[in-house]
């Protein structure tokens, strides 16, 4: 097993105010090139099955299903559940992404909510107002979440007996990936990043990781919090969920943004990223 790696301090409060300056920076080809889940088929025709079982475990023949999607971005799960005739209600701190949602979903509008805003401020609205969803989903984002772990405990009693949480696309804890996987990963990364330009802030980004620190004041440290502090723990995920009522199983996969090492990774069949589909005990 890998050494976990140096924890971050907390980031400030100007968290919300910094993502939304790196995905409004990053917005469009760079974001995509990026995103695994975005520039792969493969990654992405998964999160689509991965969906879909979601919908399929709580679908009602007498009336369409409810979502809360988090973090929706312009609509990576949005726009497909809109699709599948459910009505959504679509999160996020961006409000030029949920408007660009917004504009995609034109012919959905009936069934589309748009929440701009911080995601905790958010779940606080739907808990007064005394909403539950079939469905409550996250596309990469847990990990941009500080303490994702309270983020789950918000969210869980929003989820009504039988329905779905359902995340995908976040980093698997690093120390519990094999030598061979980590090494993979890390050779993934670094391989697409030799392509990217920007060798400067790169350089700079990487003593910074090497040596444990963490800046708040910095978009790229924020948005990859996840880095300094060991990934994601899908176990305490899984922990939390099971105790919180649900029936919570952790699916891992192979994702990376190098077009060359996502074949090579999904042809040995490693894993570095998952998935969460916990369904709520009735």
């Amino acid at each position: 097993m890998l050494v976990p790696g140096p924890r971050a301090s907390s980031p400030s409060a100007d968290t919300v105010v910094i993502n939304q300056q790196y995905f409004r920076e990053m917005y469009g080809q760079e974001f995509v090139e990026g995103s695994p889940h975005l520039k792969h088929a493969s990654v992405s025709a998964l999160c689509g099955q991965l969906a879909s079982e979601a919908l399929q475990c709580v679908n009602s023949a007498t009336q369409s299903a409810t979502v809360l999607d988090m973090g929706a971005g312009d609509g990576m799960l949005t726009l497909p559940y809109l699709g599948l005739k459910a009505h959504v209600v679509a999160a996020d701190a961006s409000d030029e992404l949920l408007q660009s949602l917004r504009a995609k979903a034109a012919a959905y509008q009936d069934a589309l909510t748009i929440m701009p805003g911080d995601i905790f401020a958010s779940l606080e609205k739907l808990r007064n107002a005394n909403r539950q969803f079939d469905i409550v989903c996250a596309s990469s984002f847990l990990h941009h979440i500080p303490d994702y772990l309270e983020l789950c405990r918000c969210a869980a009693p929003l989820v009504r007996p039988g329905g779905i949480f359902f995340t995908f696309q976040d980093p698997l804890r690093y120390d519990t990936l094999s030598r061979a996987t980590y090494l993979l990963d890390r050779a993934s990364y670094f391989w697409w990043r030799l392509f990217q330009g920007n060798y400067l802030r790169g350089l700079k980004t990487r003593a910074r990781r090497l040596f444990g620190t963490y800046r708040a004041d910095l978009a790229e440290d924020v948005a990859e919090y996840h880095v300094v502090r060991n990934g994601v723990d899908q176990l305490a995920l899984k922990q939390l969920f099971d105790a919180a009522g649900f029936d919570c199983s952790i699916r891992p996969y192979w994702s990376t943004q190098s077009t060359l090492f996502q074949q090579i990774g999904e042809r040995l069949k490693l894993a570095n990223t998952f998935a969460i589909m916990a369904r709520k005990k009735n």
